[in-house]
């Protein structure tokens, strides 16, 4: 079926080809805001609430849109942010009162102020701490001058800081599926970053279907920019399938996958255009 962009509050929305715009948008927007208290929004981190940068350690939300995420919160059945980073990391920095924090793809969550971890991710942990030597050691990610990512369950190798990433990135893949098979760990992708973590099934997909089971809802929008986010997608289709409503949101950017993008049922430009989709959602 072919498909157009919109402008969505200056974010463009992927709908039907021949829908009228105006009746399009406004009757969305109506549609998600009435079914707020049995709907749930589960939100992504990185490029998605924050705007992507070179040191992923400087990451913070977009000025203006934590804010949103309480009021939400209040009106909805349920506001998580389901990211690959830790969870007392998206706990630090999207601090908003009723929101939950599921970190590395959901195997990590924040439980009544004590951080819950799944038991198969502290089992593996010398398996990490090996694999984080061995990548240091690694001539691929020493000399492209890689940045590696200590995330305590998992290690990523970040190459948005290295001067030509493009040339490095066949060398760091290899050397990062060499390692993590050494180890016994799997490699997950994204954007300019490779992350070994242990070989658990588990990815935001899973993570997504926990939010929607335990808080009840009936319909669950899903917003995600990055290969990580595909599952999220996926289970957010099978969700629909089985009767919960479902809305899939990309966050569109020069790096996201077409994939990702072609999959969504609304595509907005980059956290700018999320937040204003969520303000959308307030008014």
């Amino acid at each position: 079926m072919r498909r157009q962009s919109y402008v969505f509050a200056g974010a463009p929305v992927v709908t039907e080809a021949g829908e009228p715009t105006g009746t399009m948008l406004s009757a969305r927007a109506t549609h998600v805001v009435e079914r707020a208290n049995v709907a749930a929004l589960c939100l992504d981190f990185d490029g998605t609430l924050s705007p992507i940068v070179d040191d992923p350690n400087q990451a913070r939300p977009l000025p203006g849109i934590v804010e949103l995420l309480s009021p939400l919160a209040a009106r909805f059945t349920a506001v998580a942010i389901v990211s690959g980073r830790p969870a007392t990391y998206l706990a630090q920095h999207v601090a908003a009162a009723g929101v939950r924090y599921l970190g590395l793809y959901g195997l990590q969550e924040i439980r009544d102020g004590q951080v819950w971890v799944d038991p198969r991710l502290k089992s593996a942990r010398p398996a990490v701490v090996a694999a984080q030597h061995d990548l240091r050691d690694s001539a691929a990610v020493r000399d492209s001058g890689a940045y590696l990512e200590d995330k305590e369950y998992s290690i990523a190798v970040h190459t948005r800081r290295v001067p030509d990433p493009q040339r490095w990135a066949a060398p760091i893949d290899q050397a990062a599926r060499e390692i993590a098979d050494r180890h016994d760990l799997e490699v997950v992708p994204g954007k300019m970053v490779w992350e070994l973590r242990p070989a658990v099934p588990s990815d935001k997909g899973d993570a997504i279907r926990r939010v929607v089971t335990e808080s009840r809802a009936q319909m669950v929008v899903v917003a995600g920019d990055d290969l990580g986010d595909i599952p999220a997608f996926n289970a957010a289709a099978d969700l629909t399938s089985e009767g919960t409503e479902a809305l899939k949101v990309a966050v569109r950017s020069a790096e996201a996958p077409e994939e990702l993008l072609a999959q969504a049922d609304l595509i907005v430009e980059g956290p700018p255009g999320l937040r204003e989709f969520l303000q959308r959602l307030l008014a």
